[in-house]
């Protein structure tokens, strides 16, 4: 599962790639056809079905207009799917933006979110309220943040929003809980393949995308895990524990 969060914004924030690049590894992925959507690939993962080649889920993180302007519009024309994880304050301007290095570039609007999510490709999950470390809040705090952004994400766009994205990737035991009781799968990081058999619906394993990982996908869709954020991932759990 790939996680992307801008493409040719010319921010320099490592998961800001360039935008050629970021259109080649679209056009590795079209022609791959192993791209599925989130529900798709949860379905095949809690049945423990090996499918015959290498499935691929695309995920969007923070919804800045730059997804809108530059990814929708490729990922339209290759048909791709992918799920958009929207931080509901920064779309209402009263939450920074999500990502350090990105504080210049502004949210996409209400309007943009329901037209991308009408289309038929793009699945809107939620981002929480405000994109805290949920680690860090009281109970209450964090069963705020789930419910409000899920009630006002279903109220805006029209449908349902049944997955969530934990904010920089991080979650606990207790987070994780109080998400399952509210959505149906939710996304971290972790770097890690996800395989039947050693699956958690609501832990679900990516691999963010930066500028300086290889241009092509295939080195990178090769590997069982990688390493780099592997380790990464494990030293960010660990700082609240």
């Amino acid at each position: 599962m790939l996680a992307y969060h801008l493409a040719g914004a010319e921010t320099g924030a490592a998961v800001d790639l360039p935008a050629e690049a970021f259109r080649e590894q679209l056009d590795e992925l079209a022609a791959s056809g192993r791209v599925i959507s989130l529900a798709a690939a949860v379905e095949l993962l809690e049945r423990r079905q090996a499918a015959q080649d290498q499935k691929i889920v695309l995920t969007f993180d923070d919804a800045f207009r730059n997804f809108y302007e530059i990814a929708w519009p490729l990922l339209a024309e290759r048909g791709l799917p992918a799920e958009l994880y929207v931080p509901v304050g920064f779309i209402d301007g009263t939450a920074p933006a999500p990502l350090t290095g990105a504080e210049q570039l502004p949210a996409m609007t209400w309007d943009q979110i329901r037209e991308v999510s009408t289309a038929g490709l793009v699945a809107v999950g939620s981002h929480t309220m405000s994109h805290p470390d949920l680690r860090t809040l009281a109970a209450a705090d964090c069963r705020s943040e789930l419910e409000s952004s899920r009630e006002r994400l279903e109220d805006e766009i029209g449908r349902s929003v049944p997955s969530f994205c934990y904010p920089k990737g991080l979650w606990s035991a207790s987070v994780r809980d109080l998400v399952a009781e509210r959505f149906e799968s939710a996304v971290a990081a972790g770097g890690r393949r996800n395989r039947p058999g050693e699956f958690d619906r609501f832990s679900i394993s990516r691999l963010p995308l930066r500028s300086d990982m290889p241009r092509s996908l295939s080195p990178i869709l090769e590997k069982g895990i990688w390493l780099e954020e592997w380790a990464a991932s494990g030293l960010r759990r660990l700082r609240h524990r």
